[in-house]
């Protein structure tokens, strides 16, 4: 150890609170509690610094020396027995545990947590907060941390010998039943019950009869639950345990099944006594390896275990018996049914007979055992509920209750009221329902047979705790069964499945494979102990030898260490783990699913060692270094603490000579301070400890405690690693280049010698960790001589410090002695100060008259190292070692610690001294790769080279030595020692290696060249084989760049191109900041294949290949779930301008339409993509004010010259009523245009507005209002609903947090709302409703509000469509009289809930084709009504429903109806739509008719079936005509082409063709200029011809179809306007103004989001309609329309699927409103289906720096070939018409997204709409100079001047080009969103590294980068390739100047 230092007293942190809380005295002895210390080195541990305080009744946490929380159990009344801490899987939602089965274990995120072990009870406490509690079925001995959970060890009952408590058998005994009393029973009534169960298979009879009453006041025997499994598992604390079994050490399971393998039980005898941790020998390449090791008292010997889990799935998900049994429930109070155990399997094709003849079990016997764990538990009285073992015949024992419920808060020792109890339960009339009673129950198995259990026991002897267990093996040993058929006074463990293959209860969860064994050597018998757990009686912990010290035979090593603390000894057992690609051992192959172990392990036992007079031990880390610390006992009692290891020798540890009292690692508070601390921190102990008792609490970094013979405990810090992290890395590189023991090892010992001689002789050093790490290197060639011997060296006084002190120990420096301040700054081997070899420090030295400007000139005297003998580096060093070698203490290590030691063959010395300069040679070799490392010791870290210098000066190698003094020109005069102080020859193994020759070669010469490496140097020494492909994690660390570079150059092929290159790199271990900090030569070439690879780059590359390129943009394609980041970061400069003027301001605060409740920036991220879209005009703003209904309506008047002001008064009043009708129909729009824009605060309640009815009268500008009564909530209720959807609409699907709690916090206070009703609505369109609780409903539907009723039903089906969900169709059925069942009440529903519930039906069972489902809607379709009630329920709006519903039940499957076709749907649905009727029913029928039709066009829409396409098509005569409601001519027409979708066209030609020949000459309609009802079925046809037009091409923004329909839609609006003074005339009016408001909805479909004007022109017009014939119907179709045409702002369209289409019907459905409650014909709610059919397809490209959108072109290519150009943000055509989509800027690196054949892209674009792209640099080497140039100029903003411009008159940036100064000025004024003003290289860096930093630093390795550079920049030019990142003319002037520098070297 290097040092040893008293830290002061050590105290548990929670001690200071027990005692203000009472819980301990004042100053409690150590005898009061018990303390534990968790600590966990590894940094990524969910553990930390945790200590355990346990009192009686309380455990106190505490975390990094700060208390944290207490548990207290003062209420359950029963000591602590046991406290750990230990980890299980993260207990959180169920849906986030149940993770797919392929999921390996070890991926599993898991969750820290304490256990407290009560004596019935164990509670568990997450530290993250939850907890639960367990109740135990057993008393727990001892529980120990498992990898995954606990280990636990059951008690053995003989320990609990209790009074017994008697009672005679009431049967006699017989062969068949076992009915003695059991003295030793707590419950020790006795219950048989004769069976005739087991009559179907031959018995044995028992050949002992020692169950009889001569038995029954015997004393019990020693071990009466001996056999019984003892070990369990519990890896969840919400799981039933599992069972710890034990695996012979061989066996062949190749070709067996899981079940069909023996598996033994554990020997109860084996006790558990330590587990180790997961990843505890992680270091040593075992991974996954979990030993375990238990101590068998019996036979006094210890075994160690392999421990492995069974089974592959997860932990959260156990594969249990399929059953209501999937999470524990333990808080239920004993007796009343859980309901969490398991139930048998009805199956036994594995059963195994294990004690008579081979006879197959009775056939009947599963299946009765099945059938009564199948009967619920319905009835618990009295008795059952105090009697767990009590069991009606209603309730089977093994569904009753699980495991550990079944003792729950019971007294495990004797009770009378237990045993009274069950007596009760004798006397029940049904005792043969009672499982376990006797081996004759109806759940008996086959006979026992003649055998008996082990050690001679009575096979019928029941066991106690089995009235708590359900079973514990698959496949136990045969006696093992025998004991436990023995059934008796409890259940028994023949009904736990313990002999069943398939076992039905506790699981077998773990698998111990036996290691080895050692004897324990008890000197003597310890009957006082005997009942101590035995880990109470020893001490365990392992250790692992580093790869440095593994044994080239035996492989790596594992220790084990075992202090028995009694007899004072140590047993240390040595293990070897090599790896084996071959294992025969039970279930390795799902051992392997559980950890990424690609090779199982083979563990052999090594050397045994035993200690004796061992007080204490324990294990010591610090970092990497890991040692036994031991305290001895010692002659005069006082004890010696020493490190030792199998690996390495004894050391002995001298304690300090004073001990601290005050700790100041203590963070405690003490809220009484008393007189004792006024002495400081620094206060020590008079007196050291008198005597040494133990050790404590040992921690990482070297902490541990010591307890003194007064119980206190003094904690010291031992080191035993350099803290310096590049001494650490100089002694691991030695380590490992000498493996084995007494390798490099003693290079660590040695320099814990020197680290203690330093100190003893006060040497003064900068670093002492340096200072001593190079006298160890020196001193291994001092021990090649053997003429060393210790000589009395003069004593180092201890000096004032003259130099600048790196301590606080507040001794005064010399601050004026200039020559002591350059050596203190140059300790690290430079002559010179690390700050002096900088030009610009030179002015320090110059004279006034100096010229500045010249590099060349002579560094002053002031610098130079001329006259510093005293202080030399090397010869100060080599003085130190000599002096060091003289010493005592050197010599001994000198001559028997280093592996150059004398006591050590001469060739292996040689070998050892070699081995370590080459590698440090090697170490400094891959050091020159990292410009992190290399040159910062320009900054003061300390240097290899003077160092590696002088070794191999003494060992006159000449190449090396050559190679040493060019290294660098500042060690040109350093001093090297001449007198070497070995004689010995050691021949130069070869010439000094260079890794920038090397690499020179293998780029030149496109292939791996010869280089040695770390690994390869090993080789050659190592006989091992496998060690090299062992250890690679071992060398990659160490030198990781070198071995990369080695798997590059390998992996290398001549003519590769730049892609492959890139691989290449990326499969040797390159990323990005690798790359970053390799020295810019050799970047070069590397970053010149990066380079050609960002402009495009392969599409099958994966995210690590994309990111060492630098293309992040196209990193996120590859992430479908990752949203947009909500960056907000400013691009514009700041400036003092405002851009909101106080007019503004004021406007915005009394907006009613303000977005305070709205998340701000998702709604501006949305209004940023619509103003990009609609950049060049104001439509989108003029669409918003057409829809908003805050402000009063600006109308017009015109008036009568003869009125008067009264009159136009009223007048105005009654037009101000008319627009508030169309006023009340705009929110229906605005749900449209806002669809899915913004985010709610979920703090704040969304705000749904209301209506302004009034009206700003032109041009008097009046505001004249309107009849509130007229227009209250109750007489247009409707109009709010639409408001209410509107406003749910307008929230994201992508919200979060939409959620039961926030709805509720929604709802209204008082009574439910309007608005809220079409809130719910758009909620489930949304598909928020989906994450509410379902309870939720029952709060809404209780009170029979109509709008609630139908938003809610009609949510909650929109949110489950499609999934059949049973619940809710328990809801839709309730409100459907249908539905009910025969007899039941009359519903007190309105009709329109009814119609809302067979709708809902329709959408939750969408595209099932459910059968059930289907008949109701036919049936409601063809009901016949036979009353004539004004308001019969099934009108024309309830079958149309009933319609629709049919339609999406089978939703385009009428090519395929499946189980449909015996119900002649197709027929009947014909009948009702084009069939003849009854004169007399025609008024029923008609209503029916429409449903009919509507149903067939979506069961066979796109089936292009012609036959039904005619029969439905409208009739061939106009004679027919007369019998068919016009309206059904347009429903039919639709039908028809629906059917034949692929036949549909967008030409005047294919309408002519479609219309009926006697309308074919007028198909223009141009030709028409008068109203008749005649034409009311061509207006009809010609109408539906559009529709089906529009809704074949929706969303596609055709211009052809628009202006196909635009045609006719204008046609329409002239008829209409043609004066109509008769009725026909009139009724004709309507009806064409019904076809021109489809028209008008058709046509926005087209041109959904496109927000075209031509289309917005017609539609603006139809808006401002305010005469007083246009119906609500009317408004509500136009605002549609608009809101349509400008879907989500532009952002959304219209999709052509199935169930698109299906809802654009259901929500444009022909036949409008004609006022605000009419519901007659079509329901107003279905009118907001179109969110069905909206779907994201407006692509948006953003600066994935700025997270700003940026406009750019883009190709898209369909599938067809077809190329369109476009501009984002932009719609795309379907996506499954699109092959890919590309984008084409000369700004920003081009992406593509491959939509046909990456399904990746595919999801991530469905899932964000976004694509973030990169900016080029400027100086992108793929566009020419100039464009380039004109590029920067562009960016450049040419207002203002750069504050920074100056810096380009430097000379070091005056040659940069225009691009190239946009680098390093970005033209964003270097603000943060642009990715070039940060810290990641460009070619400007490497360049002015190039030119300025390498010619003149005189370091070698710079000037072999340039040579590297000229040859590979040669051979690209040889083979005609342009260099891009380094272009030609920067390589040449590199060249020009070489060469002047070696001119001028010449001429001087």
């Amino acid at each position: 150890m290097a040092s040893v230092v008293s830290l002061g007293l050590h105290q548990p942190t929670g001690l200071q609170y027990a005692t203000q809380e009472h819980l301990l005295p004042p100053e409690p002895p150590s005898s009061a509690y018990k303390w534990y210390n968790h600590y966990d080195g590894d940094p990524d541990s969910i553990f930390d610094e945790d200590e355990l305080l346990v009192t009686p009744r309380c455990v106190i946490w505490s975390r990094g020396g700060v208390f944290r929380k207490s548990y207290k159990f003062d209420l359950e009344k029963e000591p602590v027995s046991q406290v750990l801490l230990t980890s299980f899987p993260s207990v959180g939602p169920l849906q986030t545990k149940n993770t797919g089965p392929t999921q390996k274990r070890g991926d599993l995120k898991r969750s820290a947590a304490l256990v407290v072990f009560l004596k019935t009870q164990a509670h568990v406490y997450f530290l993250s907060g939850t907890s639960h509690v367990i109740h135990l079925p057993f008393e727990v001995e001892f529980a120990t941390a498992a990898p995954n959970g606990l280990i636990i060890q059951r008690k053995l009952q003989v320990d609990n010998l209790v009074p017994a408590s008697l009672k005679f058998p009431k049967v006699p005994p017989n062969s068949f039943v076992s009915s003695q009393p059991q003295p030793w029973s707590a419950t020790s009534s006795q219950h048989s019950t004769f069976s005739i169960a087991d009559l179907g298979g031959p018995k044995q009879m028992s050949l002992q009869f020692n169950s009889t009453l001569k038995d029954l006041w015997d004393p019990p025997a020693l071990k009466d639950d001996a056999n019984w499994p003892r070990l369990f598992s519990l890896s969840d604390p919400l799981s039933e345990m599992g069972l710890v079994v034990a695996q012979p050490q061989k066996s062949d399971t190749k070709n067996h099944r899981r079940g069909s393998v023996k598996i033994t039980s554990l020997d109860t005898s084996e006790e558990i006594l330590h587990v180790s941790k997961k990843d505890e020998f992680e270091n040593s390449g075992n991974h996954g390896l979990v030993l375990a090791l238990t101590l068998n008292r019996e036979t006094s010997m210890y075994t160690v275990w392999k421990m492995t889990y069974l089974g592959e799935e997860t932990l959260s998900e156990k594969q249990r018996v399929p059953s209501d049994t999937s999470r524990r429930r333990s808080s239920f109070i004993p007796g009343t049914g859980t309901g969490a155990t398991t139930p048998v399997l009805g199956s036994q094709h594995t059963f195994r007979e294990s004690f008579g003849p081979n006879a197959p079990a009775p056939m009947g016997l599963k299946k009765e055992r099945k059938q009564v764990g199948e009967v619920k538990e319905k009835v618990v009285d009295f008795a059952s509920t105090l009697d767990p073992d009590y069991e009606s015949s209603a309730i089977p024992r093994r569904k009753s209750r699980r495991v550990s419920s079944m003792l729950a808060r019971a007294d495990l020792s004797a009770s009378h009221e237990r045993s009274a109890f069950s007596e009760l339960a004798t006397g029940h009339p049904h005792n043969a329902s009672r499982r376990g009673e006797s081996l004759g129950s109806q759940h008996g198995r086959t006979s026992i047979g003649g055998a008996t259990g082990l050690n001679g026991q009575s096979s019928s002897q029941a066991p106690q705790f089995s009235n708590s267990l359900n079973g514990f093996l698959e496949a136990p040993v045969d006696d093992l069964l025998d004991e436990l058929r023995a059934g008796g006074d409890f259940e028994g463990f023949h009904n736990m499945g313990l002999d069943d293959e398939e076992f039905d209860a506790l699981r077998r969860e773990v698998v111990l494979h036996k290691v080895c064994s050692a004897a324990a050597e008890h000197s003597n018998v310890r009957y006082s102990s005997q009942h101590i757990p035995a880990t109470n009686q020893c001490k365990i912990f392992t250790l692992t030898a580093p790869s440095s010290a593994a044994d080239e035979h035996q492989g790596n090593t594992i220790v084990i260490c075992i202090l028995d603390l009694d007899e004072k000894k140590l047993l240390v057992l040595t293990l070897y783990t090599k790896p084996s690609n071959s294992n025969g051992e039970l279930h390795i192959k799902r051992a392997r699913e559980n950890r990424a172990d690609p090779k199982s392990n083979i563990i052999s036992l090594g050397t045994v060692m035993r200690a004796k007079g061992v007080i204490d031990a324990c294990r010591l880390d610090d970092g990497q270094v890991s040692r036994i610390l031991v305290l001895t006992e010692t002659a005069d009692g006082y004890g010696e603490l020493s490190l030792q290891a199998p690996w390495s020798v004894l050391v002995k540890i001298p304690l300090p000579g004073k001990f601290a009292i005050s700790n100041i690692r203590n963070l405690g508070h003490n809220a009484t301070p008393r007189a004792k601390r006024e002495g400081g921190f620094k206060r020590v102990l008079s007196q050291g400890p008198r005597a040494l008792r133990g050790l404590r609490n040992p921690k990482p970094h070297g902490f541990v405690d010591l307890l003194d013979d007064e119980g206190k405990l003094h904690q010291l810090q031992i080191m035993l690693e350099p803290r310096n992290p590049h001494v650490s890395k100089v002694l691991e590189v030695c380590r490992a280049v000498l493996p084995g023991t007494g390798g490099g090892d003693g290079l660590l010992v040695g320099w814990w010698g020197v680290m203690q001689w330093l100190r003893l002789e006060s040497i003064e050093a900068v670093d002492a960790e340096w200072t001593a790490l190079i006298i160890v290197l020196f001193s291994t060639v001092f021990g090649l001589s053997d003429n060393q011997r210790p000589s009395q060296s003069k004593t180092h006084v201890k000096r004032k410090s003259r130099g600048f002190l790196r301590s606080s120990s507040g001794a005064q420096s010399d601050l004026e002695s200039w020559q002591n301040m350059k050596s203190q700054e140059s300790f690290n081997g430079n002559p010179m100060p690390a700050w002096a070899d900088n030009s610009a420090w030179k002015w320090l030295a110059e004279d006034e008259n100096t010229n500045f400007g010249k590099d060349s000139d002579p560094i002053s005297p002031l610098f130079s190292a001329e006259g510093r003998d005293e202080t030399d580096f090397l010869q100060r060093h080599v003085k130190l070692t000599r002096d060091f070698a003289r010493s005592t203490a050197g010599h001994m290590i000198i001559s028997s610690t280093l592996p150059t030691s004398g006591n050590r063959d001469t060739g292996k010395r040689k070998t050892a001294i070699a081995d370590i300069i080459i590698g440090l040679h090697l170490l400094r070799e891959e050091q020159k790769l990292d410009t992190m490392i290399a040159d910062s010791f320009n900054t003061g870290v300390s240097s290899l080279m003077p160092v590696i210098s002088q070794m191999v000066k003494w060992l006159c190698w000449p190449t090396w030595i050559g190679h040493y003094d060019v290294e660098e020109d500042s060690l040109e005069d350093l001093k090297y020692d001449t007198d070497s102080p070995t004689k010995v020859a050691i021949l130069e193994p070869f010439e000094c290696p260079s890794v920038y020759q090397w690499i020179e070669t293998c780029l030149t010469s496109q292939g791996l060249a010869k280089f040695m490496t770390l690994p390869a140097l090993v080789a050659t020494r190592s006989s091992s084989l496998g060690r090299k492909t062992y250890q690679a994690d071992h060398w990659t660390r160490l030198t990781p760049r070198t071995l990369l570079f080695v798997k590059l150059f390998a992996s290398m092929r001549p003519n590769m191109t730049a892609a492959q290159f890139v691989e290449s790199l990326a499969s040797a271990g390159m990323d990005s900041l690798l790359l970053e900090t390799l020295p810019e030569a050799v970047l070069a070439p590397l970053q010149e294949a990066v380079v050609h690879c960002q402009t495009e780059p392969p599409t099958n590359w994966s995210k690590h290949l994309l990111a060492i390129i630098g293309r992040e943009d196209v990193n996120l394609l590859l992430s479908p779930g990752q949203r947009p980041r909500h960056v907000q970061s400013s691009i514009l400069v700041p400036s003092h301008e405002s851009d909101v003027d106080v007019h503004g301001i004021c406007a915005s605060t009394i907006d009613p339409d303000s977005m305070r409740t709205l998340d701000g920036v998702a709604e501006m991220d949305r209004q940023t993509v619509t103003r990009a879209i609609f950049k060049d005009d104001r439509r989108i703003n003029e669409a918003m004010g057409i829809l908003n209904t805050s402000r009063p309506t600006v109308a017009r008047c015109k008036s009568e010259p003869h009125w008067s002001e009264s009159d136009l008064l009223e007048a105005q009043k009654e037009h101000a009523q008319m627009l508030a009708y169309r006023t009340l129909a705009i929110p229906s729009g605005r749900g449209l245009l806002y669809f899915s824009a913004r985010i709610p605060l979920l703090t704040e309640r969304l705000q749904i507005g209301g209506f302004n009815l009034s009206c700003v009268m032109k041009p008097d500008n009046n505001t004249v209002g309107v009849d509130k009564n007229a227009f209250t909530e109750e007489k247009v209720c409707w109009a709010f609903f639409h408001a209410g959807v509107a406003a749910g609409l307008s929230i994201s699907r992508d919200a979060k947090g939409i959620d039961t709690s926030w709805i509720l916090f929604n709802k209204p206070i008082q009574d439910l709302s309007n608005r809220h009703a079409g809130f719910l609505l758009a909620l489930g369109l949304n598909g928020h409703l989906k994450s509410v609780a379902k309870w939720v409903a029952f709060k809404y539907l209780t009170p029979k509000h109509t709008m609630t009723s139908i938003g809610l039903l009609l949510g909650l089906a929109a949110s489950y469509i499609g999934t059949m969900d049973s619940l809710i169709t328990r809801l839709l059925s309730v409100h459907v009289t249908r539905m009910l069942p025969p007899g039941a009440a009359e519903l007190n529903l309105s009709p329109l809930t009814q119609t809302t519930g067979i709708m809902g039906i329709g959408l939750l069972y969408c595209n099932t084709q459910h059968r059930r489902m289907s008949e109701i809607m036919v049936s409601e379709i063809e009901h016949i009504d036979t009353e004539t009630d004004d308001e019969p329920l099934r009108n024309e709006g309830y079958r149309l429903a009933a319609g629709f519903a049919l339609g999406f039940i089978n939703l385009g499957k009428g090519s395929d109806l499946k189980g449909l076709h015996d119900m002649r749907l197709t027929e009947r649905l014909l009948t009702l739509a084009a069939g003849s009727k009854k004169v007399d029913l025609v008024h029923v029928l008609d209503k029916a008719t429409a449903a009919a039709v509507v149903a067939i066009a979506l069961i066979f829409m796109k089936s292009e079936n012609p036959v039904l396409a005619r029969k439905i098509d409208v009739p061939d005569s106009l004679l027919q005509f007369d019998y068919v409601r016009p309206d059904v001519f347009l429903l039919r027409t639709l039908a028809k082409n629906l059917i034949m979708w692929s036949k549909i066209e967008s030409s005047f030609q294919w309408i002519k063709q479609s219309l009926p020949v006697v309308y074919r000459n007028k198909s223009s309609l141009e030709s028409v200029s008068a109203l008749t009802t005649d034409d009311l079925p061509f207006y009809d046809i010609v109408t539906g011809l559009c529709f089906s037009v529009a809704l074949r091409f929706a969303g596609s923004g055709s211009i052809v179809v628009r202006d196909l329909l635009i045609h006719y839609l204008d046609q329409l609006m002239r008829i209409c306007r043609i004066e109509a003074d008769t009725y026909d005339k009139k009724l004709t009016r309507n009806t064409i103004r019904n076809c021109q408001d489809l028209l008008a909805l058709g046509i926005a479909t087209v041109m959904a989001g496109t927000g075209d004007l031509v289309v917005f022109r017609r539609l603006r017009s139809m808006h401002g309609r305010d005469d007083n014939e246009t119906p609500f119907g009317s408004h509500l179709a136009a605002h549609l329309a608009i809101g349509a045409l400008f879907l989500g702002g532009g952002t959304f369209t219209f999709s052509t699927s199935n169930l698109g289409i299906a809802a654009l019907l259901v929500a444009f459905y022909p036949i409008f409103p004609s006022s605000v409650q009419d519901n007659k014909s079509h329901l107003q709610a279905f009118r907001h289906f179109w969110a069905l059919a909206a779907e994201p397809r407006c692509l948006v490209t953003r600066d994935i720096d700025t997270n700003q959108p940026v406009p750019m072109p883009i190709i898209v290519t369909l599938q067809n070939g077809e190329e369109s150009q476009r501009h984002t943000p932009c719609l795309l055509p379907e996506l499954g018409q699109i092959r890919n989509v590309r984008t084409n800027s000369t700004e920003y690196w081009n992406i593509v997204i491959h939509l046909e054949s990456n399904p990746t892209h595919l999801a991530s674009f469905k899932s964000t709409q976004t694509v973030f792209v990169r900016r080029r640099p400027a100086h992108d080497a793929n566009t020419s100079a100039f464009q380039a140039t004109l590029q920067a100029l562009n960016e450049v903003d040419g207002s203002s001047s750069h504050s920074l411009e100056w810096l380009f008159e430097l000379p070091a940036f005056a040659s940069l080009t225009k691009a190239e100064r946009a680098l390093v000025l970005p033209p964003d004024h270097g603000g943060a969103s642009d990715i070039h003003c940060g810290t990641k290289e460009t070619v400007v860096d490497a360049r002015l590294v190039l030119e300025s930093a390498s010619i003149d630093s005189g370091k070698r390795d710079r000037l072999m980068g340039l040579k590297l550079l000229f040859e590979w920049a040669d051979k690209a030019s040889a083979e005609g390739r342009d260099m891009q990142w380094i272009r030609a003319e920067v390589v040449e002037r590199l060249k020009a100047r070489v060469w002047m520098m070696i001119e001028d070297g010449r001429n001087s």
